[in-house]
């Protein structure tokens, strides 16, 4: 089985990428990806970049190269529904163009997974939709009216269109992120603050799944 890891960049991946130790590199023009063999199976890393359009130009490449059995994104998301909090693990359901309103749905064989490895593991998260901007929202106005207008709980900027290659592609998606940030006059400076928890949790998270997924 091949897993492909997704995630916009070494800001957000650097602790799961130092946990899974030697490792072959390799690129797509300025794409980079890396490929490990645990428990017999091969794990790729991608660097997605930022933003939809490069994620889309990665995700499309490794496709094209790779013969792959699920995707798992994760990272980084701002706040939109207030209940949620700070550095809370978010596990995705749908996802939400938000410039077109079109949604895609997270495999719920993936979902149930992640749920029992982190309930097991007596870590707290949210379930919910995400909305993905091809822009940074940072403003609370701007937040407030994708809450409102597509009942979303969190933001990104990649997931949306990983969701629709995987779908496209027949293979399983799945996405869970961490709140960065809340919308206020230091949302961007919040975001930098918090993403290296983001980095080390997630990370560590991820990679503890993989490892939980070998043990079941």
């Amino acid at each position: 089985m091949t897993i492909a890891i997704l995630a916009a960049s070494s800001l957000e991946f650097s602790t799961f990428k130092g946990c899974m130790g030697a490792v072959e590199k390799d690129t797509m023009g300025d794409v980079k990806y890396y490929i490990w063999t645990q428990n017999g199976h091969q794990i790729i890393l991608l660097e997605t970049g930022i933003g939809p359009e490069k994620a889309s130009v990665a995700l499309s490449g490794l496709l094209s190269k790779h013969q792959v059995d699920c995707l798992v994104n994760f990272g980084s998301a701002g706040m939109l529904d207030q209940k949620l909090e700070l550095k809370q693990t978010f596990l995705v359901d749908e996802v939400i163009d938000a410039h077109t309103g079109r949604m895609r749905t997270t495999n719920p064989q993936i979902n149930d997974a992640l749920s029992r490895f982190l309930a097991e593991s007596a870590k707290p998260f949210a379930k919910g939709r995400l909305v993905t901007s091809a822009e940074p929202v940072c403003s609370k106005p701007m937040r407030t009216k994708l809450a409102d207008r597509y009942s979303g709980e969190a933001v990104d900027m990649e997931a949306f269109v990983l969701a629709e290659i995987a779908q496209q592609s027949k293979i399983p998606f799945a996405s869970i992120k961490m709140i960065s940030d809340r919308a206020n006059t230091n949302t961007r400076l919040q975001y930098f603050i918090n993403l290296p928890y983001v980095n080390r949790k997630l990370g560590k998270l991820m990679y503890g799944f993989l490892e939980y997924l070998h043990a079941t």
